[in-house]
């Protein structure tokens, strides 16, 4: 019994330390209720560490005295939270064992709804969230200037407008302050929440800067710039000032985004504040996107695609979430993702990110020539885009038009030498046509030097070595590239063809089999099968 007890309160810890730390991510799920109470804390914990809490949520609707219970009690209560339900998670707090109220995260539900009410006073009660809870601080510190605009108290702001940032400029949008604000915000160094909500402002505020700020952002990410422009001058959620939910909403997701990055900083505690962002601003649309992005990590396909389905066609998400949900389609559903990519297009026919994922398409299916029409496309819109360029000579390799790819991969080599993905590229197809392999490797060197844990490229170094007759090293640097890419067939089938020219038949017929289990290309298939049946014998 006191092994169960130090068990239980070992999980008690091991779930508090984050709201909930995650075990080892898979999908599977359990499709059983246990009987007893630890069992179910067990499978409960499972459930949720794998995103599954519409299970959790069936399990412990099952449970009886969670009041008693410690550790059910607290799954029961996270779980609430974690699904965004803190109407729930507060009428819970009424039975939860007194032990567990004077935790940080039982004082959430109360915060959260009081914020959605305007209610922004921040009082010494709620030292817990604000000292215990990761970027809890930030937080406290916008509504403690949400209290100064709500109370119009102005003249006893005491502010470092050296360290101000989007969020403040919206808060203090039309007061006095407003243009100190402005002159302090670091415009290159926005994440794209901030960057969204900026743009919003400056349509709000007739900024010449505009056009400007958009273009400049597209030519550094996928985004067209056209469609951006025309989406903030109509938007209803950015063409006028939001209410102050609003400003939290992007807040909690733009916690959520910066914590990502951090170690130690589970999902589940990611999910939460991205569930606060929804329950505060429901048709945000980027925190269901990001939450989505969550569920992806735990592999969890069906409560990340929920997500998505939630995010409305007036969200500056929308694309992104069908873009989303077509590159998932295409691994589960093919048929579901050829007709998800016709309303994308229907609906975005010159929209730059749609025309790509045309190319792509073709791409992918083996039609480079209907392929090229597109990324010829997507050059006339941006003759300065080297991955457009890059795009294009790869097809033309694809369609034996070698000589005039070639150019384009010197051309781009040219413009930029330490391109590590050009260099590959065009070392592996040289490598392939046995051509001036000494040059192809100097590529290919030059290319792990930049990246270094690159299977891809070590595997380009082992087909080099391999054609120029030195088995040996091939093998040594072909087994490390299979280290780095444990499963993929191409490199598996290489190795194959190195071990059956150094006369090791019956692991080259091992490897050849290994890979054939795995490939996805039927030509690469049909290729392997061919060797397993000449060389078998």
């Amino acid at each position: 019994m006191k092994i169960f007890k130090l068990l239980c309160l070992f999980f008690v810890f091991v779930f508090l330390s984050g709201c909930l730390t995650n075990v080892k991510n898979n999908n599977t799920k359990l499709n059983f209720i246990p009987s007893s109470n630890f069992g179910l804390f067990l499978s409960t914990k499972y459930s949720l560490s794998v995103g599954d809490n519409d299970y959790a949520s069936k399990i412990l609707s099952n449970t009886n005295n969670l009041d008693k219970d410690l550790t059910l009690a607290e799954l029961t209560f996270n779980n609430y939270l974690i699904t965004g339900d803190f109407k729930k998670a507060k009428e819970f707090k009424t039975i939860a064992p007194s032990n567990l109220k004077k935790l940080s995260l039982y004082q959430l539900p109360d915060f959260i709804i009081n914020i959605k009410n305007s209610n922004f006073t921040v009082n010494k009660n709620l030292d817990l969230i604000k000292n215990e809870l990761p970027g809890f601080k930030i937080i406290f510190k916008k509504l403690s200037y949400l209290n100064f605009v709500k109370e119009k108290s102005l003249k006893n702001l005491n502010m470092n407008f050296k360290k101000s940032d989007i969020f403040d400029l919206l808060i203090f949008e039309n007061t006095r302050i407003e243009n100190k604000i402005l002159k302090s915000i670091n415009v290159n160094n926005q994440s794209i929440i901030e960057k969204f909500l900026y743009f919003g402002y400056l349509k709000r505020v007739k900024s010449k800067q505009f056009n400007y700020e958009i273009e400049q952002f597209s030519l550094k990410t996928n985004y067209d710039a056209e469609f951006l422009k025309s989406y903030f001058r109509n938007s209803n959620m950015y063409s006028t000032k939001q209410n102050q939910n609003f400003v939290l909403a992007n807040l909690f997701s733009y916690l959520s985004l910066h914590l990502s990055s951090k170690k130690n900083v589970p999902n589940s505690y990611l999910k939460l504040l991205n569930e606060i962002s929804n329950y505060l601003y429901p048709s945000l649309g980027i925190s269901n996107y990001y939450l989505a992005e969550l569920y992806f990590k735990e592999q969890n396909i069906s409560s990340a695609l929920k997500k998505l389905n939630k995010i409305n066609d007036q969200s500056l998400v929308f694309l992104s979430s069908q873009i989303k949900k077509y590159t998932t389609f295409k691994r589960i559903n093919k048929n579901k993702s050829d007709l998800l990519l016709k309303k994308i297009i229907q609906k975005y026919p010159e929209n730059k990110q749609v025309i790509l994922l045309i190319a792509n398409d073709f791409k992918e299916k083996k039609m480079c020539k209907k392929a090229n029409v597109y990324f010829d496309r997507l050059i006339r819109f941006n003759k300065n885009s080297d991955h457009y360029y890059y795009l294009k000579a790869t097809c033309l390799e694809k369609l034996n038009k070698w000589e005039d790819a070639k150019i384009i991969f010197n051309n781009l080599i040219t413009k930029n030498p330490n391109d590590a993905y050009v260099l590959n590229y065009l070392s592996y197809s040289m490598a392939i046509r046995d051509e001036n392999l000494l040059k192809a490797k100097d590529l290919i060197l030059k290319a792990i030097n930049i990246e270094k844990n690159n299977g891809f490229f070590l595997d380009t170094l082992a087909w080099i070595e391999f054609k120029l007759n030195n088995v040996e090293k091939a093998i040594r640097i072909i087994q490390l590239a299979i280290q780095l890419e444990p499963n993929n067939s191409e490199i598996i089938d290489h190795l194959g063809d190195i071990y059956y020219k150094a006369g090791r038949k019956k692991e080259a017929l091992n490897e050849w089999s290994r890979a054939l289990k795995s490939v996805g290309s039927n030509a690469l298939k049909d290729k392997i099968r061919l060797k397993l049946i000449k060389y078998q014998k």
